[in-house]
């Protein structure tokens, strides 16, 4: 069956939604919203069905949807942990509202991973300190804005500070640069 919906509000095109199903038949029924003029709006009797039977999986899916933490070029065994982990995460804010939690998602994921970095140890007690995790706590990164005016602007990069103390360099020998640098201690 195809189905045209509701309006996109973007550029107000009907979508095209195609429905299959072995257990309904093809029939359109009156749903409880109505359009503009007053007129209930029409729905096919699977998309009633499946709108009055979506389960958790599905609100999950949505919420998650807004947060781009899975990256293209991750492993597929890197997306299937990090997906589990925002969903534990989620899991784990659901049950933090009810108990007077006044955070929205976002702003718990934040509280969250500052905590942890915080609570990081070094990772080798040899290095320098610039090596460790918890130089990141309260510091976050930033692209660097142009110096200079006009045509004659200076570069853009900078040497990355960590990657020098370490002793890494690129494969022609030179020093690596970065663009991004600290908004408190650029």
């Amino acid at each position: 069956m195809k189905y045209r919906a509701n309006q996109y509000k973007a550029n107000k095109k009907l979508k095209v939604v195609c429905l299959l199903s072995t257990d309904h038949c093809n029939e359109v029924v009156p749903s409880s919203k109505t359009d503009r003029d007053g007129n209930p709006v029409l729905k096919p009797t699977c998309v009633l069905d499946y709108n009055r039977c979506m389960g958790g999986v599905d609100l999950m899916d949505q919420q998650l949807q807004s947060l781009l933490v899975i990256r293209k070029a991750y492993k597929w065994y890197k997306k299937v942990f990090f997906r589990l982990l925002m969903q534990c995460l989620l899991s784990s804010h659901k049950m933090y509202k009810p108990r007077g939690g006044r955070n929205d998602f976002l702003k718990f994921l934040h509280d969250i991973v500052t905590q942890l970095l915080a609570l990081a140890p070094r990772l080798a007690p040899t290095r320098t300190p610039l090596d460790s995790i918890a130089r990141l706590t309260g510091h976050f990164p930033v692209k660097r804005a142009y110096e200079g005016q006009g045509s004659r602007r200076a570069s853009k990069k900078k040497i990355c500070r960590v990657c020098y103390a370490c002793g890494l360099r690129t494969e022609k020998g030179g020093p690596i640069e970065t663009t991004w640098v600290c908004d408190t201690c650029p």
